[in-house]
């Protein structure tokens, strides 16, 4: 808005100065010479005239006795002291000097008289007449004045009303609202505030109906074996089939209290972004850091790294969780097999994760990211709640990344990219 406000400024001091000369241009152009001159300007000299014309005869009380009384000038000759002025005017009265007084009624005009002490003083009416031509060329200078300043703020005025639209609609319940940012400069920063508001609006309100449904889908089976667990420990009395179901309904609620620390991770990390440690590193050595807790397990990982370092800005804490969870994912649904590349490009880097796996179906690949969404549902083989690749995708887009799935050119099976600027 600071744009705005000194664009106005400068908007309104422009215009009045460009329509000003324009018409003063336009005044001096189509008005005669004799016409430019004010009437006060014209009654003095009048009235220098009339001074000349009294100091040139030899007998100024007998001419001024027969002026016409319908004249505009009523001169009149008087003594100095009939006048008492300050001393400024005193001084300009001593040097021959025309001096203007104006009452609301009146306008006087005093001028000593040539060796003699009495003064020639000229009375006139207030003369307030203004030409037509001035009166037009005022209204139009002000109705130009306004429709410059108009066209200037059409622009604005438009985007704001777009900008309203969206709004309502947006308030309606139409959360895919958004601006098309357009080229007026006080407005593109509002305007992308405004798309960036709407999207993590729309995006905090997916999460909230897909953690409330997910959550009413994932702790129901738990809790239904839990139910079938207890009540069967209130019908049975045989010792071994008890301890059966008292470790089953112990593994249940170790499950959902695995489901509920993963909900609270994933609700809390909204808050952790103005926790982010943003700090040169290299990324070659922390996805070497990492891989290193992978080597004692069942899989072979191969690293594919440049030999210079790669260096990023961000959290050494968050993006070691988003290489962790990538490494997981493929562990989970590979059969053995992860390759890990890094290739530095100019403004960017992209770091991917290989595995064997049957790999992510295309249908698929535009969701998998959401909360508790998994590329094979159906395969009850793999324990997880589908939340480890929404955390990385949130912490990609902390780092202003990107984290996409494709299938693997390398391994035959799911490969994901992470995109980070250098």
């Amino acid at each position: 808005m600071r744009h705005f406000a000194l664009s106005l400024l400068l908007a309104v001091v422009a215009i009045s100065i460009a329509t000003s000369w324009l018409f003063d241009h336009l005044y001096q152009t189509f008005t005669p010479a004799q016409q430019q001159h004010t009437p006060q300007t014209q009654l003095a000299q009048l009235a220098r005239d009339i001074h000349a014309l009294v100091a040139a005869t030899d007998s100024p009380h007998a001419l001024l006795s027969n002026w016409p009384a319908q004249s505009l000038l009523q001169p009149q000759i008087v003594p100095t002291s009939a006048f008492p002025l300050p001393a400024a005017l005193q001084t300009k009265l001593q040097a021959n000097e025309q001096i203007q007084l104006e009452t609301d009624q009146q306008r006087l005009f005093l001028q000593r008289l040539p060796n003699s002490t009495d003064l020639l003083v000229i009375r006139s009416d207030q003369v307030t007449s203004r030409s037509d031509l001035a009166w037009w060329l005022t209204g139009l200078f002000y109705t130009a004045m306004m429709t410059l300043i108009l066209i200037w703020l059409l622009p604005f005025l438009l985007r704001l009303l777009k900008l309203r639209r969206a709004a309502q609609r947006f308030g309606a319940g139409d959360l895919s609202q958004r601006l098309q940012v357009g080229s007026v400069m006080y407005l593109r920063d509002l305007e992308r505030d405004f798309n960036h508001m709407a999207e993590r609006i729309e995006y905090l309100v997916q999460d909230v109906k897909l953690l409330s449904g997910a959550m009413s889908h994932e702790l129901r089976t738990p809790l239904a074996r839990i139910r079938l667990g207890m009540d069967t420990l209130e019908e049975s009395t045989d010792p071994d089939k008890r301890r059966h179901y008292e470790a089953r309904i112990n593994r249940d609620l170790d499950t959902m209290s695995a489901l509920i620390d993963q909900l609270l991770s994933y609700a809390r990390m909204d808050q952790s972004i103005a926790e982010l440690q943003r700090r040169p590193l290299d990324l070659g050595q922390l996805v070497k850091q990492v891989s290193r807790t992978w080597h004692d397990m069942d899989i072979t990982l191969k690293l594919a790294l440049p030999e210079h370092a790669v260096q990023v800005i961000g959290d050494p804490f968050y993006l070691t969780t988003l290489l962790s969870n990538l490494l997981e994912n493929a562990s989970k649904y590979g059969n053995g097999q992860i390759v890990v590349t890094l290739k530095h490009s100019p403004g960017f880097c992209t770091l991917a994760v290989h595995d064997d796996g049957s790999g992510v179906p295309s249908t698929q690949q535009a969701h998998i990211f959401k909360p508790f969404v998994r590329a094979h549902a159906d395969d009850h083989t793999h324990r997880g709640f589908g939340l480890g690749l929404a955390l990385a995708q949130r912490i990609a887009d902390w780092h202003q990344g990107q984290l996409e799935v494709s299938d693997s050119t390398r391994l035959g099976g799911a490969c994901f990219t992470l995109k980070l600027p250098v």
